[in-house]
């Protein structure tokens, strides 16, 4: 236990210090890079390369050294140049620091202020098989059958340094030439569009093929030199290039001004038919929200097989996990196909939240991402407005953000970093979801027109420069003093300082009085085991429904300062039989708690009619026992969601049965309703929610024994198996959904089909593909999930190595298992040296565990008693 609560301690310190000396020196600043690359894409030869970069530097004050970035390769020391306009000045001293990758050049004079220079690098190594910086990745052509590899880069958040010598921080914009040099064989392709291509040597200065021949062992006339245009301003994390033998197909022209095409392996070529529609649709119409255009002339899109992220930005060459950029109409899940719109929109968001205008350091990172990851739901609603995506993804971001902001160890939004290696740590749900949550709320109390005029100007005014939230705060502020939005005066910065600069979220205690139609309000902050700090308090947008009342009450505000040494009094509209909702319209990420005669009220009329209470006040009650009478996907999915809990607390205790006869009883009738495994007959319809509501009922019903649920979904997984005929799971219950029946049919007793081993086997570890299947295994037992984690260092190094940032999500879904002390310890003793570049998520994971425990100590009794009451 001590370790466990010494991590949390140590984990949210280093997040939560001020900047120290890992930033570079801001004595000169990058105005142009050339980039001359060679590369052999030869096993034979271990892929060596060879480089040089020339940077153009203007001194910001007189120094007589320059410090950069560069990782993993060698640097020819002697041959390091620094031009001037009139003077060669000679490199003294060259010294690489490890711990933060800085390349520093004594220099025998000091460079004089606002003077530019030339700084030349050349450097060589060989490229490693890995998912960042420069990397190799391979793949089996399923007509050759033989393996073939392609270059692919990955440079967000600091491993553009690891490509070549460079300032690689996000406020040190600047343009780029690249030039690469490759096998014939191939085809480079970069940020922009191809210049011109030639036979000769374009590193001969530095790099004479007769030293280039010893690597590389193959002559010159191997090889092809592609020089691509020069690019816009833009950070070194979204500088890219991929080297394959990939093909591609071109999207219709009319659909966008810049030219798409979509790049995959030959064999998986025809399934980039969906994203070569909708990608330029979801451009053009991102060009229109913002009013501002795409400013390249291409935009290519890359299906990467060995890919880390979901997908990476980078201008004008946005790189995609195969899973995120392809779909098969006639094998791929309908679901797939919603993640693959999703994530097109929010890599096109992107190009002008992150690469238009930069965040200036990564403490603000939910500026990208944040927006990215709201503009998404917006760029798919536009293309396939039957999804209601805008509404879907709400409620998905703020049922995670109320859950993951419960917790002491989670972290503000905007987030002062200390160490460079904690950055891939706040690529979270806070910085993406809770960042979106928030954006949607300044939407909705600003209003879309007043919203949208600002981010125009927003992006105006910062275009190929960099910003921090309170640029974005002025702008929205200078709207709405011009246009309206704010019902009180304040600023946009008073009231969005609470929510990105504090941990947490509040709940409100709502307490009515029966007799005037009034109310009083408290506010503390949220917290899932109940201890901690209450000392935070925020500016909270009250959206009330009143039952009965034809329009919602005007959004008002509880201020920061109100509600917390007293409470709140306000004024609304039920009469005394009549329920009352907050937050009804999901606007901001709060919880609401009511006295006990509106919750019966409430209760009451969901049993009734739960028509009457909006879709999105439904999904937050968390009421089970109206569950019976819902039939929509959100309600469903949230409701069934938070009951998977307790089903998951009491799992391995000989109460479960009871936990699984109330289930049983609540989802009989939705079950029934909806087809799907009740009728043996799963289709893969246009309809997302009625797919999603199938395949949400059916795994329910086989998790709480629903008579007959186990042995149609055995029957309709054998028919897939044994494919073809009989695909009567292709397209829905595939992937995380098939895995539903194969958890069924794997019960110890149940028959196996005998292709079980080799169709149902997990593909090549892809990490959002794992957690999935890990968080499915969870819901059906614990040993084979903790089998994942063996405790033997080589299968805990490889996990490591394999999953790189997104090795904290496998590690939460993990430690959110454990219910008891005694197995959370074991654990943390025998991993806590392996997970230093994971300690946040370890401390979150940790303090879900308690969560667990303290939940269980505390209720199992009364909990089980309920479910006897309920199930009788």
């Amino acid at each position: 236990m001590g370790w466990c609560l010494a991590l949390f301690a140590l984990a949210v310190l280093q997040l939560s210090s001020g900047a120290g000396d890992y930033q570079l020196p801001a004595d000169v600043t990058p105005s142009h890079y050339d980039v001359k690359l060679a590369y052999d894409l030869d096993p034979a030869t271990n892929y060596s390369y060879f480089g040089v970069v020339d940077i153009m530097l203007v001194a910001n004050k007189p120094t007589s050294k320059i410090v950069l970035h560069a990782q993993d390769y060698s640097i020819v020391n002697e041959k390091i140049a620094l031009k001037g306009q009139n003077h060669q000045y000679r490199v003294m001293g060259v010294h690489l620091n490890d711990t933060y990758n800085f390349l520093t050049l004594d220099l025998d004079r000091p460079l004089k202020e606002d003077s530019i220079y030339k700084l030349t690098v050349p450097f060589y190594g060989n490229l490693q098989i890995g998912l960042d910086g420069v990397y190799i990745s391979s793949y089996v052509n399923k007509k050759s059958k033989k393996t073939e590899y392609l270059i692919a880069t990955q440079f967000e958040a600091t491993s553009a340094r690891k490509g070549f010598p460079c300032f690689d921080e996000p406020i040190y914009k600047s343009t780029f030439s690249i030039n690469i040099g490759h096998n014939k064989q191939f085809t480079a392709v970069s940020n922009m569009p191809l210049e011109a291509s030639s036979n000769e040597n374009s590193l001969e200065d530095y790099w004479p093929w007769e030293v280039m021949r010893k690597s590389f062992k193959k002559d010159s006339s191997d090889f092809v030199w592609d020089q691509f245009e020069k690019s816009v301003p833009m950070s070194t994390y979204l500088v890219a290039f991929v080297v394959s033998s990939f093909s591609y197909v071109d999207s219709p022209r009319e659909l966008s001004k810049a030219k798409f095409k979509i790049w995959a392996r030959d064999d998986a070529i025809d399934q980039t038919e969906y994203a070569a529609t909708i990608g330029p649709k979801v451009l053009t119409y991102f060009e229109k929200f913002f009013d501002v255009p795409f400013p390249l002339p291409k935009q290519d899109m890359f299906a990467i097989p060995d890919f880390s992220a979901g997908a990476m930005e980078n201008w004008g060459l946005i790189t995609y996990r195969e899973t995120a950029l392809l779909y098969d109409k006639d094998q791929s899940s309908f679901v797939n196909k919603e993640r693959v719109a999703e994530v097109i929109a929010h890599e096109l968001a992107h190009q002008w939240f992150g690469n238009l205008v930069t965040m200036k350091w990564w403490s603000d990172l939910w500026l990208n991402e944040g927006f990215a990851t709201f503009m998404a739901s917006v760029g798919t609603d536009e293309v396939e407005p039957s999804w209601s995506a805008r509404q879907s993804h709400a409620v998905s971001n703020a049922m995670t953000v109320l859950t993951l902001d419960s917790l002491e160890s989670s972290h503000p939004v905007s987030v002062a970093i200390d160490n460079p290696s904690r950055i891939s740590e706040i690529f979270d749900a806070i910085s993406y979801l809770k960042g979106a949550a928030l954006i949607r709320m300044m939407t909705m109390f600003l209003g879309e027109d007043v919203f949208r005029q600002a981010l125009h100007n927003y992006l105006i005014k910062y275009s190929y420069k960099n910003a921090e939230q309170d640029d974005l705060w002025a702008e929205l502020t200078r709207a709405t003093q011009q246009h309206g939005g704010l019902t009180r005066n304040v600023t946009v910065k008073q009231v969005m300082d609470t929510w990105t600069k504090q941990t947490g979220y509040p709940i409100l205690t709502v307490s009515r009085d029966y007799g005037d139609q009034s109310l009083t309000i408290s506010q503390k902050r949220y917290l899932s085991l109940g201890t901690g700090s209450t000392l935070s308090s925020w500016w909270v947008p009250l959206s009330v429904l009143c039952q009965g009342e034809p329009e919602p009450q005007t959004v008002q505000w509880l201020a920061d300062d109100e509600g917390v040494d007293q409470e709140y009094r306000y004024e609304h509209g039920a009469a005394p039989d009549q329920w009352l909702i907050f937050n009804y319209d999901m606007i901001a990420p709060y919880r609401v708690n009511y006295d006990e005669r509106n919750w019966k009220l409430l209760t009451a009329g969901l049993r009734r009619d739960s028509g009457t209470v909006p879709v999105l006040a439904r999904v937050q009650l968390l009421l089970a026992t109206y569950l019976q009478n819902e039939s929509e996907y959100l309600p469903l999915s949230t409701g069934l969601g938070a009951l998977s809990k307790i089903g998951h607390v009491l799992k391995r205790s000989p109460h479960y049965g009871a936990y699984q006869k109330y289930v049983r009883k609540l989802i009989r009738k939705a079950y029934e309703k909806v087809g799907g495994l009740a009728v043996k007959e799963i289709v893969n319809g246009d309809d997302l929610n009625s797919v999603k509501l199938q395949v949400l009922m059916s795994d329910a019903a086989c998790a709480a024994k629903l008579p007959g649920a186990e042995e149609n979904a055995i029957e309709l997984f054998q028919e897939w198996m044994n494919y073809p005929p009989g695909p009567a799971l292709d397209g829905v219950l595939r992937g995380r959904e098939a895995w539903v029946g194969a958890r069924v049919a794997l019960r110890p007793g149940a028959p196996a089909p005998r292709q079980l081993g080799r169709r149902a086997r997990p593909p090549a570890a892809s990490t959002s593909l794992l957690a999935g299947r890990l968080d499915t295994v969870s819901r059906s037992g614990g040993r084979t999930l903790r089998q994942f984690w063996q405790p033997s260092p080589r299968r805990r190094s490889a996990t490591i190595l394999n999953h790189g940032r997104r090795l904290g999500t496998i590690i939460k879904i993990l430690l959110d298992q454990f219910t008891t002390q005694k197995d959370l310890d074991e654990w943390s003793e025998e991993n806590s040296k392996y997970l230093e570049e994971a300690r946040l998520s370890v401390s979150q994971g940790v303090e879900k565990a308690r969560v667990n425990i303290a939940w269980l100590e505390r209720n199992k009794a009364l909990v089980l008693t309920k479910l006897r009451e309920y199930a009788a």
